[in-house]
């Protein structure tokens, strides 16, 4: 585990653009998300892109969107759907010089608890159900499954996400 202080909270508008960095450094250019992707996903679902600093830096971050149904789509990674059951989580990403300290993992296990809280919020109001999340689903490459395992994903197998030239898995976390 990390020994540096983190800080995990919603990241504010203003650092979409230092999230967009950190994404085109650290994944190829035909799987990085757009800026313009990045600042859909904190416009729609605030909640659901958390920051992780150290020393006030933005060294990370899980962004997702919500949609309905059991697996994570291809058209579920540019859409969200406010009703949806399912968290969506699109990118994992922590800067080059934060990796192998723990920090993904860390994000991870808060994120869920995030949205676990957030559900428990919505399940306790009196609104018509919106926010209840059943799911959280992603899609990594091979060599990533075993983070996600560690968290509590279990592998739900091959992804039809045809996303950059190599096969992704999908994976699921139920509440």
């Amino acid at each position: 585990m990390t020994s540096l202080q983190l800080e995990h909270k919603t990241l504010p508008v203003e650092d979409v653009p230092l999230a967009y960095k950190i994404e085109i450094e650290e994944y190829p250019e035909d799987e990085a998300a757009t800026l313009e992707s990045l600042t859909f996903r904190q416009a729609n679902a605030p909640e659901l892109f958390q920051g992780c600093y150290v020393d006030g830096t933005l060294v990370g971050y899980v962004v997702s969107t919500l949609a309905s149904g059991n697996h994570l789509t291809h058209d579920s990674m540019s859409v969200h759907e406010p009703q949806g059951n399912a968290v969506c989580i699109h990118s994992v990403c922590v800067a080059k010089a934060y990796q192998r300290r723990g920090i993904a993992r860390a994000m991870l296990k808060e994120y869920l608890e995030r949205v676990k809280r957030l559900n428990q919020a919505s399940s306790s109001s009196e609104s018509s159900g919106a926010g209840h999340q059943e799911r959280v689903l992603l899609i990594a490459h091979k060599e990533l499954t075993g983070l996600y395992s560690g968290a509590g994903f279990e592998m739900v197998g091959l992804s039809e996400v045809v996303h950059g030239p190599d096969a992704w898995y999908e994976m699921v976390y139920h509440f």
